[in-house]
């Protein structure tokens, strides 16, 4: 008799079921029947083991239909012009949906690299305030016009990064220029999220990120995962952010988990099949204008290319985006 006819004696029997019965159904002698029902019963070492209290990390942030993906956008070191170029294919496609496939932000302030030389640098420094009346007068504006202001803003201070205040303030008005372009956002967390807690040497909900950066809860959705889903045209795309940053990640994940792979961390493009063919294994570039950190800039270090990169999905199929995509002819595809 094994475990699983143990149990079932024991639900029979606290049915009000005889001993007689419980044999005939379960095919064994009645005595059998009896003799494991008292020593299930009688025995400690039998109860039940409870359930484990914790939650399971098993329910990742899910989009429906098509969207724009993001990797590495690292605010405020963003590459402006590339995503002002894909946020105006987005537009002409008709996608709302944005999903910021890991490190939206680059928290340098806060990060564990090792101080950097600083410029010397000679631009306007605009306060926050003024800079906040000029974004305001900017959005008001027609969109040929509104690049000539925000372009100002950007030339107006030349901050190395390293003032936490400093840095959020800036982030806080490119968060709040790219908010207004889209509908829905889902921030997939990555390892410079991940500074936040270093930094604080204390486990956080992810919702506090929106809450530094004053974003709409329910516009903008958030959730302790490294991934997230999307699903369209009867695909499911893992947006991703994973520890491994090798050039045949995205392709070892497919094959793991079953799902077409779109991976940020890496910096580096690739646009390839798992070893089954029949799963995408992409990796997307990045958004970031690497010029901007002084750990690529200013010291030569032996590293794959990098390329700037964005993906928008659309009836199940991944477009990728990068600095050679004819815009103008990719619009005409609306």
């Amino acid at each position: 008799v094994n475990t699983k006819q143990k149990d079932e004696i024991v639900r029979l029997r606290s049915m009000g079921r005889t001993f007689r019965e419980i044999g005939e159904e379960l095919g064994i002698a009645t005595g059998t029947a009896k003799v494991h029902y008292y020593l299930a019963t009688g025995q400690s070492s039998y109860q039940r083991i409870p359930e484990s209290p914790y939650i399971r990390y098993d329910e990742p942030p899910v989009v429906e239909g098509d969207a724009l993906v993001l990797p590495d956008v690292e605010i405020p070191f963003h590459h402006a012009d590339f995503l002002n170029k894909v946020i105006d294919l987005a537009d002409a496609w008709g996608i709302r949906q944005v999903v910021c496939a890991g490190d939206l932000l680059h928290m340098d302030s806060i990060s564990g690299w090792e101080p950097n030389w600083a410029p010397e640098h000679n631009r306007t420094v605009l306060t926050e305030e003024d800079e906040t009346r000029l974004m305001e007068l900017a959005m008001s504006l027609p969109k040929g016009k509104q690049q000539a202001i925000i372009d100002i803003i950007g030339n107006s201070d030349g901050v190395d990064g390293k003032d936490f205040s400093a840095e959020m303030g800036h982030a806080r008005r490119t968060l709040k220029a790219l908010d207004e372009c889209f509908d829905k956002f889902v921030w997939v967390l990555g390892n410079h999220e991940g500074r936040v807690l270093r930094a604080i040497n204390s486990p956080v909900n992810p919702s506090e990120l929106l809450n530094l950066m004053k974003l709409d809860s329910g516009k903008w959705e958030i959730a302790p995962f490294y991934y997230g889903l999307l699903k369209s045209g009867g695909r499911t795309f893992r947006i991703t952010h994973p520890k491994s940053a090798a050039n045949g990640a995205a392709r070892g994940l497919a094959s793991q988990f079953f799902q077409d792979i779109l991976m940020g961390h890496s910096h580096k493009m690739f646009f390839d099949f798992d070893t089954s063919g029949k799963y995408y294994s992409i990796q997307m570039g990045h958004c970031v204008d690497e010029t901007r950190l002084s750990y690529v800039g200013q010291r030569d270090a032996k590293r794959d290319s990098h390329k700037l990169g964005a993906v928008i999905v659309r009836d199940g199929y991944p477009y990728l985006l990068h600095e050679q995509t004819p815009w103008e002819r990719m619009k005409q595809l609306a």
